[in-house]
């Protein structure tokens, strides 16, 4: 494949990924209530009972909600833009008309019949012969056989049949099908007999892959296509036998694999591996998810929210993923971080019955895919909990405070199949900080492009930005959490020490070694946009539309914004606002309300180190 062609694919492969955004990727939307409505409150662990029967609960509560929000054309959302994601509803609506739910609300139901079958028939109708959908996707314009839709249709169509439910599915087969011997034809033949596999060669992320496998396979057991099971199934024992031994797959890597994690996104994957498991019993699966279920049980923040500091692609959300909770559920720590996850979801959900349908579709597998046991402790919930990969990145709980490192080479930049793609983020935070009353207080997210979102930057010979780790290290010494990098002209690094379950002392220095600098030197945070900063020196300014750019005579020494008060030296200085890349739009920019502060003070040659206090109010 000619090198402009395989990088269009790459672009328009990753833009199908684009209506996941933030919120349906990594869990329900944070439903804030229509114009004139009153919120509701969140619902609670107690009020949905044990799991998996809560699972069920929440979807049949989301079905309550598609039956009010489903279009007369059938569908949902936008009849002149009816993008796929939501349509995944089938699955959803056909697990509660057969009672799957554990208080069988809608089994039999009039109305939900009447919603699949309508449903069914736009399905139908938006697919074309080659089981493809055209659709506008934040910005991108796609066709093609979308492997969730598919998917939820797949499982949609199996549950209708085994409840001899009066619909007629012939013509669902037909596009599934169809679909199917697309992702055959367009994806899976220019991966066959891989045994590795990253974006650069599959075209699109791991994640994909592992969803075109058990959409593939799934189907055939459905369909009675054994041909579609006995093609699929070797790329997928070689899909989970190319795990890393840390337990994740990844998505922008090569074959040194250098690249570390994708965090938000193979939790897709182990999504499709897990399935995989369940329906073959395969030892390669079971090894493969078990390990990826031992890395997500790992390496999230405390409240289970995805550890930004290590995600090559996707920001923070403060989202929980939704994705493959029955994945951990096969030992009991497995479950209690899959139940962690769950207790995430319902305090950012304050309606579950705006439960999307993608979301629904994964409640449903995590319903009936679930492994009842005991129910130990959550590894990321522990007080002591310390996790630590194969590269230089991990996470550390101290006291009330947990801390993300990271000091991998970023790979993204060197790489021109990477560094055009919007979708993978270039590795440029050492460190985040977590506190358990205010949730993230430093974000990791990393960015694309942009100096003022890493920690260290330095404007060095013939004005180029020296900003991309190309190794380090992440050491303990003397009770402070080291993350050391080393750049193309200097090292950096970030030294964090708890205090006191309030405090946190941070401290950035730099070895110029072959650069004079200056360096930029600091952290972001990521206050609500209208927030106000109050300076030490008594002033106030809000975190609006205006550009700000403060100094010393305008911060005094410090700063307190959303909760957390600053102290640094006479030489601190803000920025805000500093808009990150976004990889879900076509122009890659960010609204507002993504905003960044850029904390920082500049470094020399003479003065390498600045430290920082953060204190929570």
């Amino acid at each position: 494949m000619a090198k402009s062609t395989r990088r269009q694919f790459l672009q328009t492969a990753a833009s199908t990924a684009a209506a996941l955004a933030a919120a349906p990727l990594l869990g329900a939307q944070a439903a804030t209530s229509p114009a004139g409505t009153p919120a509701t409150q969140p619902v609670t662990m107690e009020s949905l009972g044990e799991v998996p029967a809560a699972f069920g609960r929440v979807v049949a509560a989301g079905v309550d909600g598609l039956l009010k929000t489903q279009a007369p054309f059938g569908g949902f959302g936008s009849a002149e833009n009816p993008s796929p994601y939501p349509h995944q509803a089938i699955f959803p609506l056909a697990f509660c008309y057969a009672g799957l739910d554990p208080d069988r609300k809608w089994q039999g139901s009039a109305q939900v019949r009447d919603a699949i079958r309508k449903l069914g028939d736009f399905l139908v109708a938006h697919h074309n012969d080659r089981g493809e959908w055209g659709w506008d996707s934040n910005g991108f314009k796609v066709i093609g056989a979308d492997q969730r839709l598919v998917y939820a249709w797949v499982e949609g169509l199996r549950i209708l049949r085994e409840a001899k439910a009066d619909i007629a599915t012939d013509a669902w087969a037909d596009k599934i099908e169809r679909a199917c011997r697309t992702l055959i034809d367009h994806r899976l033949k220019q991966i066959e007999g891989f045994e590795r596999f990253f974006a650069r060669t599959t075209g699109t992320g791991t994640n994909h892959v592992a969803l075109y496998i058990s959409t593939i396979y799934r189907a055939g057991q459905v369909l009675g296509r054994k041909d579609l099971c006995d093609y699929v199934l070797p790329i997928g024992r070689a899909l989970a036998n190319s795990v890393h031994p840390d337990g994740y797959w990844e998505e922008h890597g090569d074959l040194l694999r250098q690249s570390g994690p994708t965090v938000s996104y193979n939790y897709l994957t182990h999504t499709g591996m897990s399935l995989m498991r369940e329906w073959t019993g395969e030892e390669a699966f079971v090894k493969a998810v078990d390990r990826s279920a031992t890395f997500h049980s790992n390496f999230c923040y405390p409240d289970a929210t995805i550890l930004d500091v290590l995600d090559e692609r996707v920001r923070y959300s403060g989202s929980a993923s939704v994705w493959g909770w029955f994945g951990l559920s096969h030992t009991p720590d497995g479950r209690a971080a899959a139940i962690e996850h769950f207790r995430c979801f319902l305090k950012r959900s304050r309606d579950i019955t705006r439960t999307g349908g993608e979301a629904l579709a994964r409640f449903c597998e995590n319903h009936l895919y679930w492994h009842a046991g005991p129910i130990g402790t959550a590894p990321m919930a522990r007080p002591d909990h310390r996790a630590m990969l194969s590269l230089p990145g991990g996470i550390v709980r101290t006291g009330a405070w947990a801390i993300g490192l990271c000091a991998m080479r970023a790979t993204t930049p060197e790489d021109p199949e990477y560094r055009e793609n919007g979708f993978a983020l270039d590795r440029q935070k050492l460190f985040s900080l977590w506190h358990e009353k205010l949730g993230l207080v430093i974000d990791g997210s990393n960015s694309k492009n942009q100096p003022d979102n890493s920690t260290f930057h330095a404007k060095g010979a013939y004005e180029v930005i020296d900003y991309y780790p190309i190794g380090g290290e992440i050491v303990e010494r003397e009770g402070e959490w080291i993350s050391r990098a080393t750049y193309k002209t200097f090292i950096g690094e970030a030294r964090l020490r708890r205090i006191d379950d309030k405090t946190m002392r941070i401290t950035l220095k730099v070895e110029p070694v072959a650069c004079q600098g200056p360096f930029n030197a600091g952290f972001t945070l990521h206050p609500a946009r209208g927030a106000a900063l109050r300076a030490g020196g008594g002033k106030t300014f809000d975190l609006a539309d205006k550009d700000l750019a403060l100094a010393e005579a305008d911060l005094g020494g410090s700063l307190t914004v959303a909760g957390v008060k600053i102290d640094g030296p006479a030489a601190m200085q803000v920025k805000w606002p500093v808009s990150p890349h976004n990889s879900y739009a076509s122009n890659y920019k960010s609204g507002p309300a993504a905003s960044v502060l850029r904390v920082f003070a500049e470094l020399t040659v003479r003065q390498r180190e600045v430290t920082f206090k953060v204190t929570v109010a």
